[in-house]
């Protein structure tokens, strides 16, 4: 779970927009592309300067995943990015900073705890601490396993919240009323595991905001962005030589093809670059059932291998969360882009 103390510098120009409804904010995940893998993995709620200040985001992670809650405090468990909105002057400011695990224990822990989730202690604790020029920011982040109707909606929860940056006279200001409107949180290898069986799995982020007042939270406003992960993903390659004889040459050619996979489907749409011993050898599309192809000259060995550049895709939501906790009801549905690299393939030609 998340809470965050934020600075930046407050507008009063701004405010009649600042707080408005969403527009679309989006949950992208990346991670390791294979299945009962754990690697780094990228968690990032993007929103956009026109949206209300964020008053709270509970994150759910999907059920096969496990999460080790297991390293001594202190030690550092990722980075982290962010992007703060400078309301008085329109401009933007990024962040940079570490994850690093926080003692569950500690009294201004537990207290911090508390103004944000209601309850002082919790399974773990993250430290997500953001360097802004000339300011430090630190974000406690609450882990929990979900329990009772929770338990639907996926197997653990993060929560984070954020003070709000439009009423200096008011409770939970962000001093000089900085907003994130971007939060990208990477964990190292080791924190999150993938399921251990293939399939299309389902993020969750609930995002509630605050009144363009600063009194309260919008609840009414409340929305459900998605964040889908199909895992394994794999790309292979494959290469057919064919030689071609002539009274006085002989000429070669190979045919390098494969598939570009995502819980065991092929993915269209994708671009494959070809490399020849660390040239580029060209490109090609996936068709509709993740294949490609192309064929190369070939005049002595080469080492040949591929890359897929995945995009980012919108999909229609799966299985909104009721609208007694999102009101708004689910806005997007996100798989993020990603690039996946083949084996390599050697292939020599044939001289007679």
């Amino acid at each position: 779970m998340w809470r965050l103390a934020v600075a930046a510098i407050a507008a009063v120009s701004l405010l009649a927009c600042a707080g408005g409804a969403f527009a679309r904010p989006q949950l992208l995940v990346t991670g390791p592309r294979a299945t009962a893998a754990s690697g780094m993995t990228v968690l990032e709620v993007k929103g956009a300067a026109a949206d209300a200040a964020w008053a709270q985001l509970t994150l759910y992670m999907p059920s096969g995943y496990t999460i080790n809650l297991g390293q001594p405090v202190g030690t550092r468990i990722g980075s982290v990015s962010a992007r703060a909105q400078l309301l008085t002057s329109g401009a933007t400011a990024g962040a940079t900073g570490v994850v690093l695990v926080a003692d569950r224990n500690d009294a201004a822990v537990q207290q911090a705890a508390t103004q944000c989730t209601r309850a002082p202690t919790h399974a773990g604790v993250w430290l997500l601490r953001l360097t802004l020029p000339a300011q430090t920011l630190e974000v406690p982040a609450y882990v929990d396993p979900t329990t009772g109707s929770e338990a639907g909606f996926g197997s653990a929860k993060l929560v984070l919240c954020l003070p709000q940056p439009y009423a200096n006279g008011l409770p939970a200001y962000a001093p000089l009323g900085t907003k994130i409107d971007d939060l990208r949180t990477t964990l190292s290898a080791g924190v999150f595991t993938n399921p251990l069986s293939a399939g299309s799995h389902v993020w969750r982020t609930v995002v509630v905001p605050w009144n363009s007042s600063g009194a309260s939270q919008n609840a009414a406003a409340t929305v459900e962005t998605q964040g889908l992960v199909a895992v394994p993903s794999s790309l292979s390659l494959k290469a057919k030589l064919t030689t071609a004889r002539g009274r006085l040459t002989v000429r070669n050619s190979v045919l390098l093809s494969g598939t570009l996979l995502e819980d065991l489907r092929g993915v269209p749409g994708a671009t494959v670059s070809f490399f020849e011993t660390d040239r580029n050898a060209g490109i090609a599309r996936t068709s509709a059932a993740g294949s490609f192809a192309r064929k190369i000259h070939l005049v002595q060995r080469k080492t040949f291998r591929v890359t897929a550049t995945v995009p980012t895709r919108n999909a229609p939501c799966v299985s909104p969360l009721p609208s007694s906790v999102a009101p708004g009801g689910c806005v997007s549905a996100t798989r993020a882009g990603y690039r996946l690299r083949s084996a390599s393939i050697v292939v020599s030609p044939r001289t007679r």
